[in-house]
């Protein structure tokens, strides 16, 4: 098992993590945090992270909350602010939020829903990043984009998802193209099958076969977290850019 005492150069550090009240959001958070990075939670309504961050702070770590619903774009210039303001810093972001809705078939898809989806699991996220440029740049931080095997496997039902979670696939490579010579790392990550929210949903809508998967088949929030942790450690560098998935030989042994 990985002890977060073991990951060096990430004291000091100011972490932002979105959709942080829960699942990997929540577990890399408090992993961060107890790291003795300063972390930024960021939730849907205020108060959301309330809880998280007594937990975080009652075992010496420190975090503070921001609140948005990032699907409205135009409130992001002052979740940038807000999160600037929140340690006067940023050297990690960690783009987690997303949604799985809607689950259909193309000749029923809402558009309106698939529109929402495409701003929350896509564009906020670039927005984000590109208010942090320089900051970025100047701490030759990472951006860690929460990925899925659905990036690059279409599954029935799942066409918002998919084609959103492939665009942030490309956004990491972009990242990479434009951000490596002046410092910034990115890296695209898939956390398999986890025990989240998200996967009560897909249980529910009993859409494809993901729907059927046995619960036992799934791996707790925690395992990724500390995959997470390691790549915003400097010690996975020379994978920038790449999609890389929990399951890769790299992260054998380091994530139980």
């Amino acid at each position: 098992m990985i002890e977060s005492k073991r990951i060096m150069g990430l004291k000091g550090k100011v972490v932002f993590i979105s959709g942080a009240r829960s699942g990997i959001g929540l577990a890399t958070a408090r992993l961060f945090a107890s790291s003795g990075a300063s972390v930024v939670l960021g939730c849907r309504r205020k108060g959301d992270c309330k809880e998280v961050i007594r937990g975080i702070r009652s075992k010496g770590g420190s975090a503070k909350e921001v609140h948005c619903d990032i699907s409205d774009l135009s409130s992001l210039p002052q979740l940038a602010k807000n999160i600037m303001s929140a340690w006067g810093r940023l050297d990690i972001m960690v783009n987690n939020a997303a949604t799985i809705t809607p689950m259909a078939p193309i000749p029923r898809i809402d558009v309106g829903e698939l529109d929402n989806s495409i701003r929350i699991n896509v564009t906020a996220h670039l927005a984000l990043i590109s208010k942090f440029w320089k900051e970025l740049s100047d701490n030759k931080g990472y951006v860690i984009n929460i990925l899925s095997g659905a990036s690059k496997t279409p599954r029935y039902g799942w066409t918002a998802y998919c084609l959103s979670k492939a665009a942030l696939h490309m956004v990491t490579k972009q990242v990479c193209l434009e951000g490596e010579e002046i410092g910034i790392k990115s890296f695209g990550f898939a956390p398999g099958f986890v025990k989240t929210k998200m996967q009560n949903e897909i249980r529910g809508s009993r859409i494809n076969e993901i729907a059927f998967l046995p619960e036992s088949d799934m791996i707790s929030p925690e395992k990724p977290a500390r995959c997470i942790l390691l790549l915003a450690s400097g010690r996975y560098d020379k994978f920038n850019g790449k999609f890389l998935d929990i399951r890769d030989e790299l992260f054998k042994d380091r994530h139980d």
